[in-house]
């Protein structure tokens, strides 16, 4: 079997559907853009207009289409006019070097961001299409299940809604920041404090900052925050501040420390790791460097004994099948993108069909073939 193309294709929604803006990018979250009155209210307000995002696809000269994960518009000459020149011709089954090759390659103009992102979107095609020609649900092929379900976090501030949806855990997108002062640290008092009572006294609570904070507000808000018992604090400082996540990891009390969203590859990881900077990794699978990188950091988490929860894993179907072979991952994460007035859940890939949705709580993977999803078309703009 030989691959025959790579293809990233624009994604737009048809004429028939509707898709609301989300709470996301059109409340107010603290940001990294926060301290700039222009950009306070909304992230929608200063994030990038370049176009819809490509969705990638790998095809083999045996009929076989593998379907990856989504990159930035700008990732779509990475991946046309550079990675596909690489894999024409090759086996798909040599995901390894595959890999080490698009990586490689990219280095003059890589690392981080948008070509570990196309990497990404590309790793997680092949590993679809490998599950498709073995006949086997992806996370056989990446050693079995270790979980038979997985308990799923809801992300968002409705927490009487989440409640009432089967959930039972609850991650709390922290609304104010140092540019805020004190009226902003108390109003985040208040939330937290509403979703305890909301909650009961058992139920986990965590708080998402968004690299919004610095290490003297975050210690501030932890001792205000101690009576509410919160399982972690997230992302607190900006991904490169690795001295500044050290400090938090040694002098927060009553909390663990989670980062990792927005870093890359092992080699950021490592850093994480081998400076202490958190109890808690948090890579990404569509952008940390896809199924095969994520497998790599989990084994260098493994050694450090830290859990590893990946951001939004619980919408991403090759994540749910990452997460279900792996001993070190407790939960899954589920970004509640839709609000109270939507009246239900809503996947963050509407393209894809068969994407697993959580039951009572909790997360299996699909039994299908690969990845176990289809494309709706109609989104595809060919």
């Amino acid at each position: 079997m030989k691959l025959t193309s790579v293809r990233a294709t624009p994604i737009r929604p048809p004429a028939s559907a509707d898709v609301p803006a989300s709470w996301l990018s059109e409340s107010l979250v603290a940001n990294p853009m926060s301290i700039y009155p222009r950009y306070k209210e909304r992230r929608s307000s200063w994030g990038a207009r370049w176009g819809p995002d490509v969705l990638v696809r790998v095809e083999t000269d045996e009929g076989l289409i593998g379907t990856g994960g989504t990159a930035p518009a700008p990732a779509r000459p990475i991946i046309e006019e550079h990675f596909a020149h690489l894999l024409v011709g090759e086996d798909p089954a040599d995901v390894e070097r595959l890999w080490d090759q698009m990586y490689r390659a990219s280095l003059p103009y890589g690392r981080k961001g948008l070509a570990i992102m196309a990497i990404s979107a590309v790793d997680i095609a092949l590993w679809d299409l490998l599950g498709q020609a073995r006949g086997e649900p992806l996370y056989r092929l990446l050693g079995g299940r270790v979980h038979e379900s997985l308990p799923v976090y809801a992300t968002g501030n409705e927490v009487t809604w989440y409640r009432d949806l089967g959930f039972t855990r609850f991650k709390l997108a922290m609304p104010y920041g140092p540019a805020d002062g004190w009226e902003g640290c108390t109003a985040n008092v208040s939330l937290v404090e509403g979703a305890r009572e909301l909650a009961g006294p058992d139920a986990d609570i965590m708080l998402d900052c968004y690299m919004a904070w610095d290490v003297e507000y975050t210690l501030r808000m932890a001792e205000l925050l101690r009576p509410y018992r919160v399982r972690w604090i997230e992302e607190c400082l900006p991904p490169d501040d690795y001295a500044g996540y050290t400090e938090l990891t040694r002098r927060v009390e009553g909390m663990a420390v989670a980062t990792g969203e927005h870093d890359y590859t092992r080699w950021g990881f490592r850093e994480l790791l081998e400076r202490r900077c958190c109890h808690i990794v948090q890579p990404d699978l569509a952008w940390c460097g896809g199924i095969t990188e994520a497998r790599r950091i989990a084994a260098l988490a493994s050694s450090w004994a830290v859990p590893v929860i990946p951001h939004a894993g619980g919408l991403q179907p090759w994540a749910i099948h990452w997460m279900v072979a792996q001993p070190g991952v407790p939960l899954a994460e589920y970004v509640v993108i839709a609000s109270r007035e939507d009246g239900a859940l809503r996947p963050l890939y509407p393209y894809l069909r068969g994407v697993p949705q959580p039951e009572n709580g909790s997360l299996r993977p699909s039994e299908a073939p690969g990845l176990g999803v289809d494309i709706n078309p109609e989104w595809l703009e060919e």
